[in-house]
């Protein structure tokens, strides 16, 4: 397996929970994931900065059955019918406003959630510019358009990028007459 492939357990709090992922590109600031659901199947990148991260875990027992999961992925027809993009990440540069770029570039809809609040900002993000990002915002329960925001990037947790959920949301907003 190599790093690319390496699976973790990556604790954001002290709750307990965790997301499993593997790292697709990190700096000494920030880190991306290509994150793993609960049936081994690859399904979104987040980044986040390293501060945010408590602890990252390797080799556990819960890790050796996703990394089966990921194998019958692989091996199943299911598995070609959605997949992540390729990203073409510069680590020399900060990964968050990487993936925001990219986001505003394709017009894609991204989720995200900023240091201490538990409330989940889904949206269409513009071009980063003085360290902070305007988000059009969707309502995820309705996929309606909500007010926008603006957000100092460094107040960001996290950014989800390219899922599956955020893809269908998408659609949804757009089809309900959305942005």
């Amino acid at each position: 397996m190599s790093a690319a492939d390496k699976l973790y357990e990556i604790y954001t709090d002290d709750s307990g929970a965790f997301s499993v992922g593997m790292i697709h590109a990190q700096n000494s600031e920030d880190i991306l994931f290509r994150g793993v659901d609960e049936e081994g199947k690859v399904s979104a990148y987040y980044a986040m900065p390293r501060k945010a991260i408590l602890s990252m875990e390797e080799g556990t027992e819960y890790l050796a059955r996703i990394s089966a999961y990921m194998d019958y992925a692989a091996e199943h027809p299911y598995s070609a019918w959605y997949s992540l993009p390729d990203l073409e990440i510069d680590p020399e540069k900060p990964i968050l406003s990487q993936i925001l770029r990219l986001a505003a570039k394709d017009g894609e809809l991204v989720s995200m959630g900023r240091v201490g609040d538990e409330e989940i900002i889904c949206g269409y993000v513009s071009e980063p510019a003085g360290g902070r990002v305007t988000v059009d915002c969707v309502d995820p329960a309705s996929a309606m358009d909500l007010p926008q925001v603006r957000i100092r990037i460094r107040d960001l947790e996290y950014v989800e990028y390219g899922s599956l959920a955020n893809r269908l949301l998408m659609f949804a907003n757009k089809k309900l007459g959305g942005r």
